[in-house]
């Protein structure tokens, strides 16, 4: 082999000879010529190094020096030496080379020249070392032949020549510079034996020539040689295999650790150490140079010690911890590494601690190499790796305050945006990371939410994959109060950079759907997220963006919801309550914005105010000093025009919509113009002193804005009044000018004036104003509404006046017109009486009720009178101290005054008798006068409040002008009118079909009322003396004359049908258009007046010392059910909508209300409505319910009517006091029932500290004491406190027996009510379950109770009531293996035993035909779920396996026992009550299957024969789910042929399960099929014809026996019983 390779080429260190002989190829060499040169190599090789190798085998860099070649004739002086390495021969390739050098090294190793080619390894080691004239850089560059005239046919045709130069011959001849690919390096790294010494010297020549680079950049020397470790780096990766995998560790691990020594000092030094760790994943790309096996140390057995961790991962590890700059570069090679499952935990981990560390630079390496690598399958890790990205903190104000950003702006923000996108990415295509952070967050309790949970979501719900389950996970969170808007705005808020590739993938669309929802939680956390996109995206399109999403919720159509617009308007609304940069950033969208006033007419009053403000704010221009100086004071431009050509289009419109759109719009704004000039003279005031924070002075006095507004404000008001206004006068009052007056749609000067009044109350209009209005309006009111006594002379008579209104006889209208009505001289002719007077009040004036709606001018009946509470209003709005006045005291006149009404007489039995025109008088009297009196007690109960001003929430009646006792008593007397007045209401509004409430339309009578019937014939008798012909004759006219009578006496009372529904209908809209009560009224409750219990006592233990002989009544009961409807406003979660209190009238969200978070607003955007938190203002509203003692009232009355029933003295209750206790009672139980089914009062620390607080007057009745412990309650604390109403709510329900079913279900619910609460407040210690227990037990024994109590045969039981009883009874039973016991065989089986089937059963009455398939239901239903809580426990022990074989035995036979009862009683057999058969008992054999199969198979070779017992009991009730099914196929019934496909594939589960355990325990003998017969429900055999329709259904037999006559004998039973079978 040597010769032939050694022959191939010319070898310079051969003698001439042998090259002539070897060049001529003409010679033939004899054997021993042979074996003498043979003999002459040896002795010319034995002392060869490394370069007399490398010469001997083409490469010309290291030949003799004396050598004197052609080929080294062509030197490359020309050609630089920094751009080509070794020459080699030309008649030589790479492949060649390598070859020839391997061969040679195996020939000296093996010929004992070079044993292990020793020699060769020193001398290539010291070349390196040494590196004599740059040796090792002409090495690792890449090698080169030169083609000459003399070589060409050593070259192929695709050789390229590099460079041509001038050759050194005479001739000048050219040749060409051919340059390989490869350098000798990369040639000599190939070769084995040369491998490992070669990397080794050159990984360590990587130090000596960073030191060198070091001295030269000292020296600011240039030197060839800096671009060596580069070319070192490049021939070194990459290689095909390495031979000493473990060696070459070693040495980068000492080269690395030397580089880090030195590299903070040199920074090309810093180069050398990147390059090397970057370089690591293309030299050590086998996983066999990460784990070195320690040999070394052995076990004494002999085992090899574990393996240990690379020593590369702990250096790279080491070199990041010291420097943590190399953070990047360090991770980027760990992840290329093909590492083990163990090694890639063990660096997940170590990059878990860094990030923990890590500054923001770091975070998207980090973040990307976590979401890269970590291994999948390893849920532990996963969550690590969930949990501290939850940790990652996001914008500066999350790091320390030394930590030193880039020199760059946005340095930060840029590193977090590429972290962001890097998790984005991450989430995308790691389902597995994905799944774990949102079941972590999903598991997360409210309150433990980390900041980054917001935005984590954010970046998952970029994949289009994952949006829907963040959206559903952010709807949850939000209704649970797990995200809150602080949480989110601590995520979000300040990081617009870091967050703009979410900006349009995911929060915008996050923020629209949170917007569209109907949970008020999540669409507050839209609104709150819509405010930070738009304040922290600063960039016009995202802006633009944010706004376009807002204009198209508020103008989507008519199908958007309101509350969905009314977020949108708050979003808006919070935008301009920035200030000055608010209104600003919007005013370059005008164009987008005042797009939404083509949507007007589709906006509710409420949204219609947030527009104009909104516009008025973005659109107006503050007056400066040169217009203000000019006199210009219209402070509007360019938007603003636009706006008012609107408001006055509408406001010149006929039509009572048109025109509230043109109001509002003027007095949004009167009220922004207002605020702007408050604003200024603030601003003034803030540099004198005597500021006030309602201004005044000449500053504004001499302000044209205040005359604009006066202007703008009259205008409007005379553009509301009619046309005619008091000139067309009606001389007859018919019935159609009362139809046409009752059509009216209502006063626009009413609705005005309810808006000045809102505008009043927001605080924004200057003195000036207010002093303008109540001037104005206050005449106004005294001259329309209200007339004065005057003195009587001697002799004189007095007025007429009702008998109970204790009026003083001296009292006499000065109005003449008035005087005559009262006396009955007045030419409408219908009397009146001044009512509702206080006793011992002196009254100076009273209302002009009864003279104004029996004027002759229409506007006076229709308009004019619609404005006597809105004008009444905006003057207590302007008198009350809360919103600026001087005080209530000074309009306290009107609350005492009487009302000039008609007389009782023509409300009573006469009031049917009276023409339709004087029903429509005094109809509209009672409703204007019912409103009236509204209006005066939603005034007055703010000054009814006993607290002092620092403990109430609100202005007390001290700082009113009023002594609260006095105040107290005057409220419950025109309580009392106040319901005198609804009842006489509903009266005569179900009589007066010519009347309908302002703004409705009037109702048309139904068509059965305008039929005429002819009144009844009478019949005649017979004639005795007629004759034959005759009598016939009168026998049919009589027959006919009957058959006409019972017609008119059905049409007659289809007749008082429909005329009864329509009554009520009418009394209905009456008392619904009515104006509401504020829920401050509720206060009333805690009156002293209306308190069951002496003022001296206080709670239900001075029950027994005090005599208390009644309670409740109409005021009470008004009052509660008042105070129920504003519970279930304020508590519930649906209703508790931004901008919708449900009353657009007393909305307490006025969008006119000045803000006060800011001291900074401008005064435009200051007139917009502020964020604030609904649950606010739910607990401030608690809180006034609580100074006033409102829920100590409740709990008086529940011990009470306690006691009144179930006391000492219940039996001397008569029926009237029964009724009134009962019905006081289901109100108290309403209002309870509101409390604790509400989940804000139990969802975060501040409800359960308000929930506390009404349970401690709820419970115990302290008015006084509840505030004595404000610490935080605990759930054992709130758990004592409803056992208290627990009792008490039992006690009222069972105590006495009560005939009304209803009223029991109420107190039911209520408990019910109570238990959930008690479960959602507490925790989980053993107190807390228990006491939740007991509220269960308690359920449960009540129902029991109740079930067993006789009931009046009228009522109706049902699933509503019976069944909830039952379910209830059930659920909570301590034992209900023993309660289901006794119904099946002590209730359910008795039933039939009953006369006719019907009942009742004697242990409980409510069990009757009636009610059975609610019982039967309920049975069926629980003994399902106690065979499916049967395999809660460990069913692998024998003991309990034992228990469970008997109970379930127990439990297949109460099921056995309900079959058999519909098949063996065809009366109980109906449809209702086979479906529910069909459908639970398909539930109950699929829980068998499922559960109770496999527990057979564990316990099979110990209770084969119990088994086998129990399977053929299931067979049995399997036959009659069979039959069911077939007749319900045969009579057709849609139901079970719904549900019969489930029932078939449940029974088929059943023979292929228990088959299988036959077959898996070499038991199939005792079980067989065959062909059965066709049974009915009843058992009975039907004919073939019948039975054809079964044909399919299938059942199986079983036997429980091996032996064969057995078998046969089971056979001959059952073979009767059978059906149709083939399974397979």
């Amino acid at each position: 082999m040597m010769s032939s390779t050694a022959n191939s080429r010319k070898r310079p260190l051969e003698s001439d000879s042998a090259s002539n002989k070897e060049n001529n190829g003409s010679i033939i060499t004899s054997r021993a010529a042979q074996a003498q040169d043979l003999k002459r190599r040896q002795i010319q090789q034995a002392s060869w190094g490394f370069k007399e190798a490398l010469a001997e085998c083409g490469v010309v860099e290291f030949a003799p020096a004396n050598h004197n070649d052609n080929d080294n004739n062509n030197n490359v002086a020309s050609k630089s030496i920094t751009e080509v390495g070794c020459q080699i021969d030309a008649s030589c390739t790479p492949s060649t080379l390598r070859s020839s050098i391997n061969a040679l090294l195996e020939e000296m190793s093996r010929n004992g020249i070079d044993p292990g080619n020793e020699r060769v390894l020193t001398d290539i080691a010291e070349i390196i070392t040494n590196n004599e004239k740059n040796i090792l850089r002409k090495m690792l560059l890449p090698l080169y032949r030169v083609r000459t005239r003399d070589n060409q046919n050593c070259f192929s045709q695709f050789s390229q020549p590099e460079e041509t130069i001038i050759g050194g011959d005479s001739n000048g001849d050219k040749n060409d510079i051919i340059v390989e690919s490869s350098s000798l390096v990369k040639i000599l790294l190939r070769v084995d034996a040369l491998q490992s010494t070669l990397l080794t010297a050159l990984v360590q020549k990587l130090p000596e020539l960073a030191n060198a680079a070091a001295a030269e950049e000292e020296e600011e020397d240039n030197n060839t040689n800096s671009d060596v470790p580069r070319l070192i780096f490049s021939n070194i990766r990459w290689l095909d295999h390495i031979i000493d995998t473990s060696a070459l560790t070693m040495t980068f691990v000492e080269c690395l650790t030397v580089l880090a020594s030195s590299s903070s000092s040199c920074d090309k030094t810093r180069q050398i150490l990147l390059d090397a760790i970057s370089t690591l994943p293309d030299i050590l790309n086998d996983y066999n140079a990460l784990v070195i096996s320690n040999n070394d140390n052995h076990d004494d057995d002999g085992g090899n010690g574990e393996e240990e961790q690379s020593s590369i991962l702990a250096t790279l590890q080491h070199l990041r911890v010291e420097d943590p700059s190399l953070l990047i570069p360090c991770l980027d090679a760990v992840g290329s590494f093909p590492l083990t499952d163990s090694q890639f935990e063990d660096v997940t981990r170590d990059a878990l601690e860094a990030l923990a560390n890590v500054d923001r630079w770091g975070l998207p390496a980090l973040t990307t190499f976590l979401m890269n690598n970590c291994p999948q399958g390893d849920s532990d890790l996963a969550n690590e790796v969930i949990e501290e990205i939850r940790k990652l903190p996001l914008g500066k104000g999350n790091y320390g305050d030394d930590y030193e950003m880039d020199s760059s702006p946005n340095a930060g923000d840029s590193s977090e945006a590429v972290m962001i996108e890097s998790l984005s990415r991450g989430f995308a295509h790691r389902s597995d990371l994905t799944s774990t952070l949102l079941k972590v967050i999903k598991d997360t309790t409210p309150g433990s939410h980390l900041p980054a949970d917001i935005w984590l979501l954010a970046c998952v719900a970029t994949a289009n994959h994952h949006k829907a389950k963040v959206k559903s996970i952010i709807r949850s969170k939000a209704n649970n109060g797990g995200f809150t808007s602080q949480l989110l705005r601590q995520s979000l808020s300040g990081n617009g950079t870091a967050l703009t590739s979410l900006f349009s993938t995911s929060l915008c669309e996050m923020a629209d759907g949170l917007l569209r929802s109907s949970d008020s939680a999540a669409c507050e956390l839209g609104v709150t997220l819509y405010e930070i996109l738009f304040e922290d995206f600063k960039d016009p399109m995202q802006r633009s963006d944010v706004v376009s999403s807002l204009v198209t919720h508020i103008c989507s159509g008519v199908g958007v919801k309101d509350a969905e617009v009314d977020a949108a308007m708050r979003v808006f609304s919070c935008i301009i309550d920035k200030g000055d940069d608010g209104h600003r950033a919007l005013r370059s969208f005008n164009p987008l914005l005042l797009g939404m006033l083509e949507f007007l007419h589709q906006m509710t009053t409420s949204q219609v105010r947030r527009l104009f403000l909104l516009l008025f704010a973005a659109g107006g221009d503050k007056i400066d000093d040169i217009t203000s100086a000019l006199g210009d004071s219209s402070g509007v431009g360019g938007a603003c025009d636009d706006i008012q050509i609107v408001i006055e289009k509408n406001l010149s419109h006929g039509h009572i919509a048109n025109k509230r759109i043109g109001i509002i719009g003027t007095v949004a704004y009167a009220v922004t113009r207002s605020a702007e000039l408050l604003d200024r003279n603030n601003s003034m005031e803030v540099e004198g002193t005597d500021a006030t924070c309602m201004p005044g002075g000449a500053a504004v006095a001499s302000s044209p804005i205040v005359k604009d507004i006066t202007e703008k404000i009259e205008k409007a008001y005379s553009k509301c009044q009619p046309v005619g206004t008091n000139t067309v006068l009606d001389t007859n009052m018919t019935e159609s000018n009362m139809i046409a007056t009752s059509n009216s749609c209502g006063s626009a000067a009413a609705f005005m004036l309810d808006e000045l009044c809102h505008a009043v109350q927001g605080g924004r209009l200057v003195n000036e104003i207010r002093d303008w209005l109540d001037d104005k309006y206050q005449l106004k009111f005294e001259e329309m509404f209200v007339g004065d006594f005057g003195d009587v002379e001697e002799g004189q008579k007095g007025s007429k006046g009702a008998e109970d209104d204790g009026l003083d006889s001296q009292q006499i209208p000065t109005d003449p017109q008035d005087l005559a009505i009262l006396n009955g001289t007045s030419k409408f002719g219908l009397p009146g009486e001044l009512r509702f007077n206080i006793h011992d009040a002196e009254s100076h004036v009273y209302v002009k009720m009864l003279p104004i709606l029996s004027s002759l001018s229409s506007s006076n009946r229709d308009m004019l009178i619609q404005q006597l509470c809105p004008m009444f209003r905006l003057m207590a709005s302007l008198a009350d101290e809360r919103f600026g006045g001087g005080g209530l005291s000074e309009i306290d006149a009107m609350l005492e005054c009487p009302i000039l009404m008609p007389s009782v007489e023509s409300s009573g039995m006469e009031f049917e008798e009276l023409s339709a025109s004087k029903q429509w008088v005094v109809t509209s009297s009672y409703y204007f006068a019912t409103c009236w009196v509204r209006e005066l007690i939603n005034t007055f109960i703010f000054a009814a409040d006993p607290s002092t001003p620092e403990e109430a929430s609100v202005m007390t009646s001290s700082s009113q002008g009023f002594d609260c006792k006095d105040v107290q008593k005057k409220l419950i007397e025109r309580l009392k009118a106040l319901v005198e007045l609804e009842e006489e209401l509903r009266f005569t509004s179900s009589k007066c079909f010519v009347f309908s409430p302002p703004g409705l339309d009037l109702l048309p009578a139904p068509k059965e009322m305008y039929e005429v019937h002819s009144p009844n014939a009478d019949i005649p008798e017979y004639d005795p003396h007629a004759s034959k012909a005759e009598k016939k004759a009168a026998a049919a006219e009589k027959k006919i004359l009957v058959k006409r009578a019972k017609e008119k006496e059905k049409s007659k009372t289809k007749l008082l049908k429909a005329k009864k529904k329509h009554e009520d209908l009418l009394s209905t809209r009456a008392l619904g258009a009515l104006r509401p009560l504020d829920p401050q009224v509720c206060c009333a409750i805690g009156f002293d007046g209306l308190s069951v219990m002496p003022d001296t006592a206080e709670g239900s233990q001075c029950l027994s010392q005090v005599q208390v002989t009644e309670c409740g009544g109409p005021v009470i009961t008004l009052l509660l059910n008042l105070l129920d409807r504003s519970l279930s406003d304020m508590l519930s979660e649906k209703k508790n909508c931004a901008f919708n209190s449900g009353n657009e009238e007393r909305n307490d969200e006025n969008p006119y209300k000045a803000t006060s978070h800011s001291s900074a607003t401008n005064a435009a955007s200051s007139a917009l409505i502020s964020s604030e938190d609904s649950s606010k203002k739910c607990f401030d509203l608690l809180q006034s319910y609580l100074n006033s003692g409102v829920f100590a009232s409740l709990h008086e009355h529940l011990a009470v009517v306690a006691e009144l029933r179930c006391g000492q003295n219940s039996s001397d209750n008569d029926v009237e006091t029964e009724q009134q206790l009962v019905t006081t009672a289901r109100c108290l139980f309403s209002c309870t029932r509101t409390l604790f089914e509400s989940e804000i009062l139990t969802r975060s620390p501040g409800g359960k500290f308000y929930l506390s607080l009404i349970l401690k007057q709820l419970g115990r009745g302290d008015r006084s004491k509840y505030l004595d412990s404000v610490r935080r309650p605990s759930s054992a604390h709130i758990n004592n406190l409803l056992a208290y109403v627990t009792d008490n709510v039992s006690e009222i329900i069972t105590g006495a027996y009560t005939g009304d079913l209803e009223f029991a279900m109420d107190g039911v619910l209520t408990i019910q009510s109570i238990f959930e609460c008690s479960k959602r407040i507490s925790d989980n210690s053993s107190d807390a379950k228990a006491a939740t227990t007991s509220f269960g037990k308690k359920l449960s024994e009540v129902s029991e109770k109740l079930l067993k109590d006789h009931w009046p045969e009228e009522t109706k039981m049902n699933k509503s009531n019976v069944g909830k009883l039952l379910s209830f009874f059930l659920e909570h039973s301590p034992d209900r293996r023993n309660s289901l016991t006794r119904l099946v065989n002590d209730v359910l089986l008795e039933l039939p035993h009953t006369e006719k089937c019907k009942g009742p059963v004697t242990m409980y009455p409510t069990c009757c035909s009636n009610s059975f398939g609610s019982y039967y239901t309920v049975v069926l239903t629980y003994l399902w779920k106690e065979l499916v809580k049967l395999f809660d426990c460990d069913t692998k022990h024998p003991a309990v396996a034992e228990e469970m074989f008997k109970s379930m035995a127990e439990l297949i036979n109460f099921l056995q026992s309900l079959f058999d009862l519909t098949r063996e009683n065809e009366c109980l057999v109906k449809k209702a009550i086979l479906l529910q058969q069909l459908k639970f008992g398909s539930k109950f054999i699929e829980t068998f299957v499922a559960k109770a199969i496999p527990f057979f198979q564990v316990h099979f070779e110990q209770h084969q024969d119990t088994i086998f017992e129990l399977i053929r009991r299931m067979q049995m009730n399997c036959r009659q789910m069979y039959a069911i099914i077939a007749h319900g196929k045969r009579e057709k019934d849609a139901n079970l042929a719904k549900e019969a496909p489930r029932a078939k594939k449940v029974l088929e589960m059943f023979i292929h399960k228990v088959k299988s355990l036959l077959k898996k325990n070499r038991c199939m003998t005792a079980m067989w099929t065959k062909t059965l017969k066709a049974k009915d429900i009843d058992g009975s055999a039907l004919s073939d014809e019948e039975g054809a329709t079964q044909s399919g259904d299938s059942d199986a037999g079983s036997g429980d026996e091996d032996d064969e006559d057995e078998r046969e004998k089971d056979e001959e039973d059952e073979g009767d019983d059978s059906e149709s079978d083939d399974d397979d």
